[in-house]
């Protein structure tokens, strides 16, 4: 079962449900999904009803479910969720990802759903055009205005496993597939690499791709040699370019076990982070991609296990094994700020939404919540879903 498999993986209110069956609404601003003029944030619960999946919105202190027809149990619809603006109306739409989804005959090969803000468009189901056994598609999101991006980085090619790639859409257009063996991207295919667990879109067409499982093992492609788990990650310049050019980086401390990059982010005008959750790390880069900081966090507590950037400069890190949460800034490390809790997984997913934090914390009973943070709020205020299961794995505002 997938919520079994949640910690392994990781450590390795009575309002109608948004739809296609919603009246359509007029929207107010590029985070307003629903229509009533206030900024969302949306919220996944892949292991609810059953293990469909499920995804609510937070609407001005309402906790909203989020309906698609055809679900099937075991989907884990809403591990992964991004606010988007896929049509490019008024309207901010979701991007959801169910990645053991079965398509096509092919078991968990994974799917990923657009639900359009405003209720006129039914929902839309991605899946690449050939759908692969396991290979998660949805695992991870990536949006930047109508332009989006799907990880499958499970995906296996060229007979090597879970090599990774990850799959680009601008609009209504074809899914782009992009991979370690795309012509000029750097590094290569190896297995157990998982290019794609994570991604963040920099700036214009900029992609930064997570490889947190590659090996740091010289030039070639070797298996099982070198510093085992590392990680790197991938700069990608133009998603969209006809020949694409890229920049990669490895852990810059090279120890086994760091996994850098899994998990990255970028703040426009601040600059780019990447996370090292293994010695418990998490190095800020500016916009050229230079080092500039590097933040650090003693103790097991998977520090950098998830991060968000705000528009202002600021980043959110995740520690959800006991080391709660950190603010930092790019501009000036005096505000670092520390949201500090002894409750189980706090940290597991984080976002921004204008000047407030959300931070979901997926093991509260009963179901999993979301604590929001004003900026200088000492005090949490939780929301929970009427139930669920695991409400606050995934978080996007």
């Amino acid at each position: 079962m997938i919520r079994s498999a949640l910690l392994a993986l990781a450590l390795a209110t009575g309002v109608p449900g948004l739809g296609a069956t919603t009246t359509a609404v007029a929207c107010a601003g590029v985070a307003d999904f629903d229509g009533d003029g206030v900024d969302d944030v949306a919220v996944g619960d892949p292991f609810a009803d059953e293990q469909k999946g499920a995804v609510h919105v937070l609407s001005g202190g309402k906790v909203v479910p989020v309906s698609v027809p055809g679900l099937a149990a075991g989907d884990g619809f809403g591990w992964s969720v991004r606010l988007a603006q896929v049509n490019g109306d008024a309207c901010a739409d979701l991007v959801i990802g169910a990645p053991y989804a079965d398509v096509d005959g092919a078991e968990d090969a994974g799917a990923a759903y657009v639900v359009y803000g405003g209720g006129a468009t039914p929902p839309q189901r991605l899946a690449p055009p050939q759908p692969q056994q396991f290979a998660h598609f949805g695992w991870s999101l990536a949006a930047r205005g109508d332009l989006v991006a799907i990880g499958a980085p499970y995906e296996d090619e060229a007979q090597l496993l879970d090599v990774g790639a990850v799959y680009v859409r601008k609009g209504a257009g074809e899914l782009r597939r992009i991979s370690q063996e795309t012509v000029d991207v750097r590094g290569n295919s190896e297995v157990g690499d998982q290019f794609g667990w994570s991604m963040a879109f920099g700036p214009k067409n900029g992609l930064v791709v997570g490889v947190p499982y590659e090996n740091d093992d010289g030039a070639g492609r070797q298996i099982e040699a070198g510093k085992i788990d590392s990680g790197s990650v991938v700069f990608i310049d133009d998603v969209l370019a006809p020949k694409i050019t890229s920049l990669k980086l490895d852990s810059p401390t090279n120890a086994s076990g760091d996994r850098y990059g899994y998990a990255v982010a970028y703040s426009e005008g601040s600059g780019y982070a990447v996370s090292s959750p293994g010695p418990g790390s998490v190095q800020l880069l500016d916009p050229a991609r230079k080092p500039t900081r590097t933040v650090t966090q003693a103790g097991k507590q998977a520090f950098g296990f998830s991060m968000a950037a705000s528009a202002d400069g600021r980043l959110a890190i995740g520690a959800p094994y006991g080391g709660g949460v950190r603010v930092v800034s790019w501009k000036d490390a005096s505000e670092d700020r520390r949201l500090a809790t002894k409750d189980g997984l706090f940290g597991w997913a984080v976002a921004f939404s204008g000047n407030k934090l959300y931070v979901g914390q997926p093991d509260a009973a009963p179901s999993g919540k979301v604590a929001v943070a004003g900026r200088n709020a000492e005090t949490l205020e939780p929301l929970q879903p009427p139930k669920g299961a695991d409400f606050g794995v995934s978080i996007s505002g």
